[in-house]
């Protein structure tokens, strides 16, 4: 339940939020200073304000192994204040959340990632990455009844994770039944990205024999 995304789902996430929102952020960012800044200054201070958000960023990924959460806390605070509303804040707290959940610290985990998901829009990309993170930590803190009503909502972007997620909480509490059912979303989800068999063919076949509902699944099939 505490796992996270892998990198290239992040770098997609990233690129989809900018193309979601570029042009809102460009235009609320002309308005604000076009009265006082030309057309040049205002490439070269939203270049310069982007690379320095960037480079904050870069050094939150570096060093969250070796600050801790109390360190890393402390520069993910400083890149929010310095760039409130960027991406890469939101980025930020999620590492943080990340790093606390390896922890065992699922408040703060919750906390920051509560944070993310109330500064998105929640049919993002960026915000269901937020969510199905969240999703995770209410899990492993102890919360399932709030981390299933986020998974039970459906993901556009990550349907296979939210339904995965979903059956691995289930299948934590003993809910044998009820996580089949999400193992089987989440494979028939993955079968329509044109995904090969992996290890939710494993969790579905394994809880199909343990319950006997191998032959039930293969009619629904057929």
């Amino acid at each position: 339940m505490a796992e996270h995304m892998q990198d290239e789902e992040q770098l997609e996430a990233i690129k989809q939020w900018w193309q979601e929102n570029k042009v809102s952020v460009i235009a609320a960012f002309v308005v604000a200073v076009g009265g006082t800044l030309g057309w040049s200054q205002y490439t070269d201070y939203s270049a310069s304000k982007a690379a320095a958000a960037a480079n904050t960023y870069d050094a939150v990924v570096e060093q969250k192994n070796q600050l801790g959460t109390d360190g890393l806390a402390e520069l993910v605070g400083e890149l929010r204040e310095e760039h409130a509303g960027s991406v890469y804040s939101g980025l930020a707290s999620m590492q943080l959340a990340s790093v606390a959940v390896g922890e065992g610290n699922y408040e703060l985990a919750i906390e920051e990632l509560t944070q993310v998901v109330s500064d998105l829009d929640p049919a993002s990309t960026m915000g269901q990455m937020a969510q199905l993170r969240l999703a995770r930590a209410l899990g492993a803190g102890d919360r399932e009844d709030d981390a299933i009503r986020i998974l039970e909502g459906g993901s556009a972007s990550f349907p296979v994770s939210f339904s995965q997620a979903l059956g691995d909480i289930h299948l934590a509490a003993g809910r044998e039944a009820e996580a089949l059912d999400a193992y089987r979303m989440a494979q028939s989800a993955s079968l329509d990205m044109g995904r090969g068999p992996g290890l939710l063919e494993l969790k579905v076949t394994a809880l199909e024999l343990r319950l006997g509902q191998t032959d039930i699944a293969d009619g629904a099939i057929q």
